[in-house]
């Protein structure tokens, strides 16, 4: 069982992941840290080997450089989103079981926030962190390590006992066959009574040692058993221990798991109410946004409204302020008449007259400025009724290849289509009636004009477009 995890990506921090392994392993012993979930048998399925590793381990060190949140797969995919990514695994199997999840921030990154992660790793943003420096390495290091021992110390406390091997003798008997050794008499030429006494002596020596043999083997059988009794034993007892650990690990990550679902929940809401505090903050700017661009645009129209009242009234003032000129002094022709009545009647009809000029000049001037209107409306309608009948000569058609396009064309009085042209020699191709000025029109018209410009008349080709003008025409008739 190993105390301490280090889950960390090759590509955004391998070498501080290395450099802090041999840290910890020469001061926690090597036995104490895992790192790399490596050598998975074929068949397993990796993401249950990765729980195992990590539901076994005290706690996680989660190594995060300033490419973890941000690291992509060959097809541009975040991999932190993808579900089968072994970091992701990994942290996320720590947090599922509540066991203590270190960030370990290295190359000057930060604690990703929670937006920033998947669901199941959301809990890491609130984790407090321990950054290694390359300039302060040795000493943030002692300060992680203070940090892990208490972890370190108290799963070494609930270990057991290491289990050692009972070592099989080299030579021991298979099950139900005796250890016999050979002992076949050497042939040499003795005489035969010498030979004879060798071949007793040695008979006898031999089921000596048979039955010395056999009595080795039965000792030696029955210490072998009763060691496989008390491995059996000791092996069942482990079982038995195993289990009762198994059963209280499940209803520790049960209990942890529903805590942990309580946090999360918890997570979700705060993150929902933060994306509506958010969303009505929008909300409230834009308004305020469109408020004010309405209020701008109020604003604008009142003011240029004020400057049309008043260019108005001042053209009404000065209006005013000429006939009032023109009444005060008709008034006083008036006066100077009535006070040189009894001089001259002449005077007095003088005055008299000029003030009627003066009405028949306001009238008249009533009646020019009305004229005028009335002028400028006629030559208004006599244009659109110009441009309309105009337009209703020029009608425009988009032809297709090979001489095809948007194209504005007539039909002239011999019958014979022409398009519009400056130059009387190049059709102008694409512009609609509004872009052209008729006033510089030369049209190229097909047949005879066409074949002095061009060298045919246009009717040789079906898809030329003065059959096919020609053509609408009949159509339309």
């Amino acid at each position: 069982m190993r105390a301490i995890f280090i889950s960390y990506r090759r590509e955004d921090a391998e070498g501080q992941a290395g450099r802090l392994f041999d840290d910890l392993a020469r001061h926690f012993g090597e036995h104490s840290v895992f790192m790399d979930v490596a050598g998975i048998e074929p068949g397993r399925d990796f993401r249950r080997v990765i729980d195992e590793h990590v539901a076994s381990c005290g706690v996680l060190l989660a190594m995060i450089g300033k490419t973890w949140i941000d690291a992509a797969d060959e097809s541009g995919r975040r991999r932190l989103e993808d579900p089968m990514d072994f970091v992701r695994l990994e942290t996320a199997s720590a947090l599922k079981r509540d066991i203590p999840v270190v960030p370990v921030l290295v190359h000057g990154a930060r604690i990703p926030r929670a937006e920033q992660l998947p669901a199941d790793l959301a809990e890491l943003a609130y984790r407090n962190g321990v950054e290694l420096t390359h300039a302060r390495w040795d000493s943030d290091v002692q300060v992680l390590i203070k940090a892990l021992s208490p972890y370190v110390e108290s799963l070494q406390k609930k270990a057991g006992p290491v289990d050692t091997a009972v070592p099989t003798p080299a030579t021991a008997p298979v099950s139900g066959v005796p250890h016999v050794i050979n002992t076949a008499p050497l042939v040499t030429p003795h005489p035969v009574k010498e030979s004879l006494a060798t071949f007793v002596a040695a008979t006898v020596a031999a089921l000596v040692i048979a039955v010395g043999g056999y009595a080795w083997y039965q000792n030696s059988t029955e210490h072998a058993e009763a060691i496989r009794q008390a491995a059996w034993v000791e092996e069942t007892k482990k079982q038995a221990a195993a289990a009762e650990l198994q059963a209280k690990k499940k209803a520790e990550a049960k209990a942890a798991a529903d805590v942990l679902e309580t946090k999360r929940q918890a997570a979700e809401k705060a993150i929902a109410a933060d994306a509506d505090a958010k969303r009505r903050a929008q909300d409230k700017a834009l308004a305020q946004e469109l408020e004010a661009k309405r209020l701008a645009q109020e604003r604008a129209y009142a003011q240029e409204l004020e400057a049309k009242r008043q260019a108005r009234e001042k053209a009404e003032a000065e209006e005013h302020e000429r006939m009032r000129i023109a009444r005060e002094k008709a008034a006083a022709d008036k006066a100077e008449a009535d006070r040189l009545a009894q001089i001259t009647d002449a005077k007095k009809r003088e005055a008299e007259r000029r003030e009627q000029e003066i009405d028949v000049a306001e009238e008249r001037e009533r009646m020019r400025q009305k004229a005028l209107a009335d002028d400028r409306e006629k030559i208004r309608l006599a244009r659109e009724k110009a441009a309309a009948t105009l337009r209703g000569r020029w009608p425009a058609y988009n032809f297709p290849p090979p001489n095809g396009g948007l194209l504005v064309y007539t039909i002239m009085s011999d019958g014979n289509p022409a398009c519009a042209s400056y130059d009387g020699g190049g059709c102008l191709w694409g512009l609609t009636y509004d872009q052209i000025d008729f006033n510089r029109l030369k049209p190229l018209a097909c047949g005879e004009q066409h074949r002095a410009r061009w060298g045919v008349t246009g009717y040789e080709n079906l898809k030329h477009w003065c059959n096919l003008a020609r053509r609408l025409r009949a159509d339309r008739r």
